[in-house]
Order: C-alpha cells, then structure tokens, then sequence
C-alpha cells in the first residue's frame, strides 16, 4: 500500500458535538427535533441523503440544499468559535505515513467548505496531496466513489489504498471499493459493525479503538 485515505470528521478529529449543535440548530427552525440517536445513526452520511428522511421524500430540491447549507453555516461558525484539535495519535501517524513516503487524502462526505475550515484549524493541511469531497457526488457512503476518485485523484489502484473511518457507512465504501481499512472510534463497539466483520473478509478491515492504538505492522 502506498496511500492512506482519511475520513476527516470524528477521524482527524472529533467534530461530534459541533455537528449535533449545528444539526439542532438548523432543524430546530423548521420546527423539527432531533435527537442524538437520530444524530449517530445518520453520522457519516451526507446531508443530502439524511434530510429527505427527517424533511419528507417530497421536499424539494431547494430546500434540502438550503437547509443543508445553513446547518453547515453555523457548524463552520462553531468550529470557528470554539476551535478543533487532532484526536490523539492523529499527528504522529500524519508524520509517520509523510516519513515512509505514502502520498495522504482527505475522503470526506462533509462539503469542501468544511474541510478546507477543518483542515486550517487543526494545521494539518501540508500533510496532504489532495482534499476530496463527496458533498456533491451523485452517491454518498457507503457508495465507494469517493475513495475510488481519491485513489484516482492520485494515480493509484484500489489495492495500493488504506482508508481510515469511523462510521459503517465509511467502512462499507472502502470495502466496496476493494481497499483494506482501518476502523477507530465508537464504530468497533457497534452491533453493525460486528455484523460487517462478519459479511466478508477482503478487503480486510483492522479495528483499532484509537490510532494510539494502531501498530504500524497491523497496516502492512
């Protein structure tokens, strides 16, 4: 393997209290509550796919979006506020994948906006070749084609790539797309995520609870 693609929110860092807020925020004008249940089960999949469902399939195209873009308003305006870190263990895989010569992407379903503000918050943006965004892709995770595009975005093969995700809907795309994955976070505690074990072996996935965790001979 030769690249390591990051999903970015609640991977790089945990971004999980600023979602929540900006998604109650923003729903909580159009009269709707929503709950964290509601919130950690959607987590990793774009808004695009989760509004239609607390919305209505009727909803209209212009008002997915507007909701859509002012619940990221107010998350970029949380972030901005309150400030973001890496997670830990996140920079010293950041510099150990720079120093082994791997080329390193950023995957992520949360719009370019998002992930360029993340990306400078957190002063991480000289790790990486390329920012890939699935905001506005035909299909979101766990589809796999923003891991292929990112594979593609550098000149890489599926099985040249490792992906890093937190969420099942992350995980299924990697897997989709034939590349091994690491899984961190909440996620490997998850009955679904045991039941993705369980499904298949290849790509493998390599569950770790965090990457302070992670050896690095359980990548090779």
């Amino acid at each position: 393997m030769q690249v390591v693609l990051w999903d970015l929110d609640g991977t790089l860092a945990d971004t999980e209290e600023l979602h929540f807020e900006s998604w109650q925020a923003s729903l909580g004008e159009l009269g709707i509550t929503y709950t964290y249940a509601q919130f950690i089960e959607s987590f990793g999949r774009r808004n695009g796919d989760i509004l239609p469902e607390l919305l209505g399939q009727d909803t209209p195209l212009a008002k997915i979006e507007a909701v859509s873009d002012q619940k990221e308003h107010i998350f970029r305006e949380l972030l901005r506020r309150k400030g973001l870190h890496p997670l830990p263990g996140v920079m010293d895989w950041l510099q150990k994948f720079q120093s082994a010569g791997w080329k390193q992407v950023i995957s992520s379903s949360a719009p370019m906006a998002n992930i360029v503000t993340m990306i400078d918050a957190l002063r991480v943006g000289d790790f990486f070749v390329s920012l890939m965004s699935g905001a506005r892709m035909p299909q979101g995770k766990p589809h796999p084609a923003i891991f292929l595009h990112s594979a593609a975005a550098v000149n890489m093969l599926p099985d040249q790539c490792l992906v890093i995700e937190d969420s099942l809907a992350g995980l299924q795309a990697a897997r989709r797309a034939g590349m091994r994955s690491v899984a961190v976070g909440k996620v490997i505690e998850t009955p679904g995520f045991q039941a993705f074990l369980q499904q298949g072996n290849s790509p493998v996935c390599r569950p770790t609870l965090s990457l302070t965790a992670l050896q690095w001979k359980e990548i090779m």
